[in-house]
């Protein structure tokens, strides 16, 4: 009888280290697939085009990710969601600006750099699908008129790093700068809507996601570290007239403090944060490609049956 057990658990374990090295083996096929973005493209072929560039870069050969929906090809309801997303960011611009207590210290304040680079990215979207619309009923060539062109370069970069800033900024916010000051809609706006909005949107659009650009979020971290320090070393202060942008980034008082959380939120949070909207975007593909799979089942029914 034991020794009947002790060869079933000597099976059961040499199985489950089978399947673990399976597991294993997958799994690091994934995550090199994902990280190089040799596979999960939104086009039916997994083959990188040279129009592409290194996986760093923003060339990118498929421009109509850029301009549709991940959900249709049907680009004008698409530019209605666009210019209606565009038109609310814009108008939450200067309802902001009235009803904010931070007048021109806005301008200092990491939540308003992240939130008016996802407004202008907004904008330039809405833009750019209209005018995408206006050259396919001009029977324009498409690909020649805005592959790898600068307003797409610009929209890519402008579209990763307001993805990034927002749930960064939202974050950091709620967690280790908010003073208990009260909720309201202005900082719902910029420490709420923003973040939950560039969740949705990654669902709905085609836009693609490189894990390589998460150095660009982390750059603007970087960026602002400096000016918030050199801002410091100037002398400046908040809109309450302490010396420091936020209460974290005391450099006066707490210099390693301040100093230790802009380098995590650089290094560690922002490249956290983008390696979740790159997750979404690979459920987005996923879920999209299994429906189309779904669909071609379907269609394929009646031909069977006959």
């Amino acid at each position: 009888m034991m020794i009947k057990l002790s060869v079933r658990l000597v099976r059961a374990t040499q199985e489950g280290m089978v399947l673990a090295q399976r597991a294993v083996r997958t799994y690091t096929r994934y995550a090199y697939y994902s990280f190089r973005d040799r596979k999960g493209r939104q086009s039916d072929g997994s083959k990188a085009s040279p129009v592409d560039g290194p996986r760093h870069s923003l060339m990118y050969s498929q421009v109509e990710d850029f301009l549709l929906s991940q959900w249709s090809d049907n680009p004008v309801p698409y530019a209605i969601y666009r210019t209606i997303v565009a038109a609310f960011f814009f108008i939450m611009v200067f309802y902001t600006s009235i009803y904010g207590v931070l007048g021109a210290k806005a301008a200092i304040m990491l939540t308003y750099w992240s939130f008016y680079i996802l407004v202008a990215c907004q904008i330039l979207r809405a833009v750019n699908c209209w005018y995408y619309i206006s050259l396919r009923k001009q029977g324009q060539d498409v690909k020649a008129c805005l592959q790898n062109k600068r307003r797409i370069k610009m929209q890519w970069l402008l579209h990763n790093l307001g993805s990034d800033a927002a749930p960064l900024v939202s974050v950091l916010f709620w967690t280790i700068a908010y003073d208990g000051s009260g909720v309201t809609l202005v900082n719902c706006t910029t420490h709420g809507i923003n973040a939950v909005f560039v969740l949705v949107d990654t669902l709905i659009s085609r836009t693609p996601v490189r894990m390589l650009h998460l150095y660009q979020s982390s750059c603007m971290g970087f960026v602002y570290m400096l000016f918030s320090y050199i801002y410091h070393l100037a002398g400046g202060t908040n809109h309450k007239g302490e010396p420091y942008i936020y209460k974290p980034l005391d450099y006066n008082n707490n210099f390693s403090v301040a100093i230790s959380t802009a380098l995590v939120s650089i290094f560690l949070v922002a490249p956290l944060i983008h390696c979740w909207i790159f997750f979404l975007y690979r459920f987005r593909l996923f879920i999209h490609r299994y429906l189309k799979a779904v669909e071609k089942r379907v269609e394929n029914l009646p031909e069977k049956a006959q």
